[in-house]
């Protein structure tokens, strides 16, 4: 009895030991590609308006290629309109094409967004058809210059105030 305790504390030791607490962490290869960095609503902390302002904030990293396009698709319970502004971490606009094709924003920039670039999108007046319950991922997507696939970069969740 005693020698199974043994062992067993031994195989459990060995097992922690062994699995690396990387996971938690970002990695090198994580750092290459566009990434989301938050996603703020406005007027924070009123559930039930309806028209409101989304700020979604992304980084493009020095090692990335220059992002050409981005796609957001909102949860179902929101509706953003072609009001959107974007800008870089100085405050200078960046002109991009909006449409809205089945409730996907499409972002096409007309000149590509260069590498260690935050860029900071404005969706204003965003329409909400209930309070923030269900489903409150944003999903975003990104294409690279010199590349025709769409690439997921992450998701921003709206926070229930």
């Amino acid at each position: 009895m005693k020698k199974t305790l043994i062992y067993a504390a031994a195989v459990t030791l060995m097992l922690t030991v062994s699995v690396s607490s990387t996971y938690a962490h970002p990695t090198t290869e994580s750092l290459n590609s566009p990434h989301v960095i938050s996603l703020v609503e406005f007027p924070q902390g009123i559930r039930h308006w309806r028209i409101i302002r989304h700020t979604l904030r992304l980084e493009i990293p020095q090692q990335c290629k220059a992002l050409s396009q981005l796609t957001i698709e909102p949860p179902s319970h929101i509706t953003v309109r072609d009001n959107i502004d974007v800008s870089d971490q100085s405050g200078k606009k960046i002109n991009a094409n909006v449409s809205i094709n089945n409730k996907k924003v499409i972002l096409a920039f007309a000149e590509p967004v260069a590498p260690g670039t935050i860029l900071t999108i404005d969706m204003n007046k965003v329409k909400k058809s209930a309070a923030t319950t269900g489903d409150k991922l944003y999903k975003i997507f990104a294409r690279l210059e010199g590349n025709n696939a769409e690439l997921p970069i992450g998701v921003a969740q709206l926070r229930n105030y």
